[in-house]
């Protein structure tokens, strides 16, 4: 088989499902990763539709499932801490039946478990690229250069390799004028698999706890940024945050407080990647690097599963030979990934703008004496647009 050996920059969701896929088609993939080891923080996130049948082939359906965080219910609260209602967590995640929730690092540690002994190079980054006739010289940090016959971005929505082979991000990257935050926090609510949400107008929080681990705290909110925020910097990330909830109500001056010492605190703006190609020449790109659907979507997880098992399929079929596997990638995903990517529209919609600040609050209102007609009424819309992006590519 040509094109054996395999490069694969990022040890995350994407990179981990391609490496294992990629051994099971008879590859040799290997894996650099810039952090010391394994990144096993983050939050709750979904796996659905198509992407369940991904899971189901690689054997970690079970583990996946034992995993899953076990929320019970939602809980839907106002300014002033009192609850408008009561909903099915799933429908507040909008998944149907089948669909799973679980942390990301939890999944993250049952595929590092599932690739067995993949060569992993963990503290070193890509730092140049040559992509020749005859291979990829791929020179590193820490390691000496190497050269390995394809190279595979799985390095997320900022992805530094993919500035090397594509260019810089500013050509790809689609903000949606949202911004995201979450991180670890005390579960001083004593929440047991229970999650709260509060609304209000371009603002989210929420408070939640998975059957194990510490409670943690998500963020979403519309604002116009100060024009000297550097996103790179956490201390005006944290400022940024501070600043938009100031006055939010509920237990968010409790919640924010915990920011400051929380050893996973993260922040980021909602985009999406466009690209009008994910592969060029030898290098191609997967999951977020590629084609980001942003977490508004709810569905990036489950694309990048997806993505991830196309790849290694095409190559598989192709015998190795890349341009034609590479192309016949493409070509599967393209319509898939629009799909999903079009679902982050209507989320975005509603937390923007002047229009979005009057329907949010008439949102509110109404809940609050018709909880079971109009919170359910979009949450059930969402839940059906979802489903339909989520089971709109075979395998």
């Amino acid at each position: 088989m040509k094109n054996k050996r395999i490069l694969i920059s990022g040890a995350g969701i994407a990179g981990l499902t391609l490496a294992y896929w990629l051994k099971q088609a008879g590859f040799t993939p290997a894996l650099i990763e810039k952090y010391p080891a394994l990144r096993t923080e983050g939050y709750k996130l979904d796996i659905r539709g198509t992407a369940l049948d991904v899971i189901q082939k690689m054997g970690v359906y079970p583990s996946v499932f034992e995993s899953r965080t076990r929320i019970r219910e939602s809980i839907f609260v106002d300014q002033k801490g009192r609850q408008i209602t009561q909903t099915d967590p799933d429908l507040c995640g909008a998944r149907v039946e089948g669909d799973l929730e679980i942390v990301r690092g939890d999944l993250c540690e049952i595929l590092f478990d599932r690739i067995g002994n993949t060569e992993c190079l963990f503290g070193d980054s890509i730092v140049n690229l040559l992509d020749q006739e005859d291979g990829v010289r791929v020179d590193f940090k820490n390691n000496p250069s190497r050269m390995f016959d394809l190279v595979v971005k799985a390095d997320g929505l900022h992805s530094k390799v993919r500035l090397l082979s594509f260019g810089d991000e500013s050509q790809f990257l689609r903000k949606l004028g949202l911004y995201v935050s979450f991180y670890s926090i005390p579960n001083f609510m004593n929440l047991d698999c229970t999650e709260i949400e509060f609304h209000r107008p371009r603002q989210f929080a929420i408070a939640y706890c998975p059957q194990k681990g510490d409670a943690k705290a998500g963020f979403a909110f519309s604002s116009n940024p100060p024009a000297d925020l550097d996103l790179r910097d956490p201390v005006q990330q944290k400022q940024f945050l501070q600043n938009a909830f100031r006055d939010a109500g509920w237990e968010i001056p409790r919640i924010l407080s915990f920011m400051k010492e929380s050893p996973d605190f993260y922040f980021d703006c909602m985009a999406q990647v466009q690209m009008p190609r994910w592969t060029k020449g030898r290098i191609a790109l997967v999951g977020d690097a590629g084609y980001a659907v942003s977490p508004v979507a709810g569905q990036g997880t489950s694309v990048a599963l997806i993505g991830a098992y196309v790849l290694a399929d095409e190559l598989k079929k192709a015998q190795g030979d890349y341009i034609a596997a590479f192309e016949r990638y493409e070509m599967r995903l393209k319509e898939y990934v629009r799909k999903n990517q079009e679902l982050a529209k209507m989320s975005t919609a509603l937390m923007e703008g002047d229009g979005a600040s009057w329907l949010t609050s008439l949102s509110l209102f109404l809940g609050r004496h018709l909880p079971t007609s109009l919170i359910r009424l979009f949450k059930k819309w969402g839940q059906r647009q979802t489903a339909k992006a989520a089971r709109a590519i075979a395998l």
